[in-house]
């Protein structure tokens, strides 16, 4: 049985941060990834989705960002900097490891993965808010003849060119799917619950959140 004084549950951007702080200050770590690879939801979202903070207000802890990454950089260069992130602070996750099951025994954390049981003093779980999609439904829906997806789904609006495409939500993820469905030739609309407070990203060319800070 392998112990270590944390283990870290998801090696994307906020498991990565732990994993650095604790490298950092020379306590022993291990992170856990089911996948193969870091970053796996930045990898798998939509094709033209963006970081929608400004690079700046985004670096995780030690190392920045490139100079020449563009202010709000295209998902494969998050992942390219998640990927030299671990590179330059030599965190090494354990991929294709999943966690099965966890439980306290005593005053110790016993986590049973597929590949082994891992006992650790503490326990950070980072799988993200976007690990499991959250269905829409409403009734009716069943009888609608057109496609339906969830944005976890979405990839691109190529097949969706001269359409009139409905888009269920008005946040980040909504706003840039819109526009990747007009990029397409497709006719979007936004369908919105309740008023909502319309900001622009820049003003100036000064991100607004660093205007709020």
């Amino acid at each position: 049985m392998e112990t270590t004084n944390t283990i870290i549950i998801g090696a994307s951007a906020a498991g990565l941060a732990c994993a650095a702080q604790l490298e950092k200050r020379g306590i022993s770590y291990k992170i856990i990834e089911k996948h193969s690879h870091v970053a796996h939801a930045w990898r798998n979202h939509y094709d033209r989705l963006h970081l929608h903070t400004h690079k700046h207000a985004s670096d995780l802890p030690f190392v920045k960002f490139p100079k020449k990454t563009p202010k709000y950089p295209a998902k494969h260069k998050v992942v390219q900097y998640l990927e030299n992130y671990c590179n330059t602070l030599g965190i090494r996750p354990s991929f294709n490891v999943k966690a099965a099951k966890i439980q306290k025994v005593d005053d110790t954390w016993v986590i049973h993965t597929n590949n082994g049981t891992i006992k650790s003093n503490n326990v950070i779980i980072c799988t993200g808010n976007t690990n499991r999609p959250k269905k829409y439904t409403k009734t009716g829906l069943e009888s609608f003849s057109g496609t339906i997806l969830h944005s976890s789904e979405y990839k691109n609006g190529q097949v969706f060119k001269g359409k009139k495409v409905l888009v269920v939500g008005f946040g980040n993820s909504a706003g840039e799917i819109a526009m990747c469905l007009h990029e397409h030739g497709a006719k979007p609309t936004l369908s919105v619950r309740s008023p909502v407070n319309i900001i622009p990203r820049d003003i100036l060319g000064i991100p607004v959140l660093q205007i709020s800070i």
